[in-house]
């Protein structure tokens, strides 16, 4: 079974690639192989910070897509546990990257475009080159979403806002799913005031976030310890500027999700959300959202064909992100390698 190791940057994490074409379709299933890949890393050996992301390829039978991409999360733990209730655009390019080494994919070129299914969220994501070297690529990524999906659909309590009691007080949020589900909490609400205070937030902070985070995901009836959703803190100190703080695995996001920037796109075109608030935009059809984190800033393009909850979303994308390749994995010494007998179980 192949496996290579890559990195989108901006990732909070290195992702392992792993060939699926001999595994079960059943994520369930695969979950011992992942396990047993886990337990055989040399966790010592982290060039980019703890190694988290899981993601399962296939080349894609049907005919609009490419290649067929499943992701899993590690959460930390004794033992470690995966959720695959979502997504992550960072370890899709870099699966992109892993596909054409393999030659399952045309060599990156300028223009060349590759459409991938996400089989965790039933989304579609076109990576588009921009620009390619031998070892890496810096691309476009769309998220392409089913046509007539309405604003009032990413909503999945089915209202704007939400208030959510926690331990440390009550806040209003805007839970929002596109690209994968996220909790927006405005700044002020955490005792926020600057760009600076809310780069430099400490533990405290954090804490608050997990929590809301915890609250919300009761409130969708989803388990409290998974990954989903996800929480972020937002502000904005500059006009059409969003600052944007989100907690990951393990701690905070080091600048923002992919699926984050899909999300807050989105986000900001529904009248009547937090983030619409604050940013204070009128004109929701089709605009250019500059966010800015403590890692860099991002530039969010965003389509839909109107701000009410009956208009559509039709597309968001994000420029200049930059796949490298990496290498093996860094297996340790006396790794017992039992996930390949696993894997020939199914094959």
């Amino acid at each position: 079974m192949q496996t290579y190791l890559a990195l989108a940057e901006g990732s909070v994490s290195s992702s392992i690639i792993i060939d699926g074409m001999e595994l079960p379709s059943s994520p369930d299933a695969i979950i011992p192989i992942l396990s047993g890949i886990n337990a055989d890393l040399d966790h010592e050996v982290q060039p980019h910070g703890l190694i988290s992301k899981f993601v399962v390829i296939r080349p894609s039978t049907h005919p609009m897509y490419d290649l067929n991409y499943r992701f899993f999360q590690l959460v930390p733990g004794n033992p470690v546990t995966f959720d695959y209730s979502g997504s992550c655009g960072h370890s899709i390019l870099a699966a992109i990257q892993v596909a054409m080494k393999w030659g399952w994919l045309p060599h990156a070129s300028p223009g060349l475009r590759v459409r991938v299914y996400v089989e965790n969220v039933g989304d579609s994501l076109v990576c588009e080159i921009d620009h390619a070297v031998r070892s890496g690529m810096n691309c476009t990524a769309h998220f392409i979403v089913d046509p007539h999906t309405t604003l009032e659909s990413l909503l999945p309590t089915g209202t704007l806002t939400n208030q959510l009691q926690t331990d440390s007080g009550d806040y209003d949020v805007s839970i929002v799913s596109s690209g994968n589900p996220y909790v927006f909490v405005d700044a002020a609400d955490l005792g926020i005031r600057s760009e600076e205070q809310l780069f430099e937030a400490d533990s405290d902070i954090a804490e608050r976030l997990e929590s809301i985070r915890r609250a919300a995901a009761l409130a969708l009836g989803w388990n409290p310890d998974g990954v989903f959703p996800k929480v972020a803190a937002i502000a904005s100190f500059e006009p059409d500027t969003i600052a944007f703080r989100a907690l990951s695995i393990p701690s905070w996001h080091p600048t923002i999700a992919l699926t984050g920037a899909a999300c807050i796109g989105a986000a900001a075109a529904i009248e009547g959300t937090i983030i619409h608030r604050i940013v204070q935009q009128t004109n929701s059809t089709g605009y250019r959202l500059k966010v800015i984190t403590k890692g860099g800033s991002t530039v969010i393009s965003t389509a839909t064909t109107g701000g009410k909850l009956s208009d559509q979303l039709l597309y968001s994308s994000i420029s200049e992100k930059n796949v490298r390749l990496l290498g093996a994995l860094p297996f340790k010494e006396g790794a017992t390698y039992e996930w390949e007998s696993q894997r020939k179980v199914y094959a």
